[in-house]
């Protein structure tokens, strides 16, 4: 799939394609549009600490490497 980047603001609900890309006309396109003005805030990820008890867990490096 070729894609091109490009912003541009919609009218009436049209959106125009520029006319440097001329390849682009009359063919059939995904479209997927993006708000430029929003601008969502992500917030970060805390990993906490775990403590796990392996006293009695067995460890076969070998079975491991198989799967």
């Amino acid at each position: 799939m070729l894609a091109i980047e490009f912003e541009t603001q919609a009218h009436n609900g049209i959106v125009q394609i520029p006319e440097h890309y001329p390849a682009w006309k009359n063919k059939t396109v995904k479209v997927i549009l993006l708000d430029s003005e929003t601008k969502k805030t992500l917030n970060p990820i805390q990993f906490n600490a775990i403590k796990l008890k392996t006293k009695y867990y067995r460890f076969n490096r070998d079975e491991a490497n198989e799967r």
